[in-house]
């Protein structure tokens, strides 16, 4: 005999996955201009891919390196950097305003609170770490040396790499099934915010982006099996 489970529904059916099998590839377009300091405006337009190809959903992103040379050597970045850096984010689509967000970084850090702890641990590249984490990527005079062989490990793999994702809905939700709409202009606005918001010391606040590149996942299918 088949055990019933109490909390069954009438409305119950067996889950089955629903899911787009095809050829994907990770693309990297260098981004000119290449350099970005506090206050600088950067133009994201968001590339119109061939017939039959679409963008994975959530994986528009901005890469680079940053930069805290030329400041006090204590300086490290503060945490959550990757929210804290955009002062304010403008996305317009086919000339018309989707969203105008001044105090962005603001907004972003708080929804961040609700992350889970497993969503938290897989953001280093987000700048969500911790703080003798941060103080060794940012490779600050008073880092520790002892006591930290997980964190030096995980230098080793990201540096000083890190990522702003570029997710409004109409990628996220809405972009890989209807790719036709995206062969129109779709542009993101971000301006940088000041280095007093992105990094943490006594004086001398300074930081830099340097080899960003535009970074997107896109599956290619004439069937979309």
């Amino acid at each position: 005999m088949t055990e019933v489970l109490e909390n069954l529904r009438p409305t119950y059916s067996e889950k089955t996955v629903h899911a787009m099998k095809a050829e994907h590839a990770v693309k990297r377009i260098t981004f000119n201009p290449s350099e970005a300091n506090p206050s600088n405006k950067l133009y994201v337009y968001v590339p119109k891919l061939n017939e039959n190809e679409v963008l994975v959903p959530g994986s528009l992103a901005l890469v680079f390196d940053i930069d805290l040379s030329g400041g006090n050597a204590n300086n490290f970045l503060v945490k959550n950097v990757m929210q804290a850096l955009i002062d304010m984010l403008v996305v317009k689509f086919v000339g018309t305003t989707l969203q105008d967000t001044v105090g962005y970084n603001i907004y972003k850090t708080f929804e961040d609170l609700f992350l889970s702890q497993e969503e938290r641990d897989n953001r280093i590249l987000e700048g969500i770490k911790s703080e003798d984490l941060f103080k060794i990527r940012s490779d600050v005079g008073d880092k520790k040396t002892w006591g930290v062989d997980a964190e030096n490990k995980l230098n080793e793999v990201y540096g000083k790499k890190y990522r702003i994702r570029l997710d409004h809905q109409i990628l996220t939700e809405h972009g890989v099934f209807y790719p036709q709409a995206l062969y129109n202009n779709l542009m993101f606005k971000v301006q940088l915010a000041e280095a007093k918001h992105m990094v943490r010391g006594d004086s001398e606040l300074k930081y830099k982006l340097t080899n960003i590149q535009l970074e997107y996942k896109m599956i290619c299918s004439k069937t979309g099996r």
